[in-house]
């Protein structure tokens, strides 16, 4: 099964919203980075191609990754 890469509203998903406190949470050996401006966990091998571009477009990255 594959590891989603981003999910979103991360302060309202039960058993993992406490992630949002520490920074990131692990589930299954898979790391993800809390960005609280977007409420979003972020699978961190993803992280860092948010920078320089807009939500929008890493989005899109995202689910023709996910395709």
């Amino acid at each position: 099964m594959n590891k989603p890469i981003v999910i979103l509203e991360g302060s309202k998903q039960p058993y993992i919203s406490i992630g949002r406190h520490f920074g990131g949470i692990k589930i299954e050996n898979v790391e993800y980075i809390y960005q609280p401006a977007r409420d979003a966990f972020i699978r961190k091998d993803w992280a860092k191609r948010t920078k320089g571009k807009s939500w929008e477009k890493f989005l899109e990255e995202v689910k023709a990754a996910e395709q």
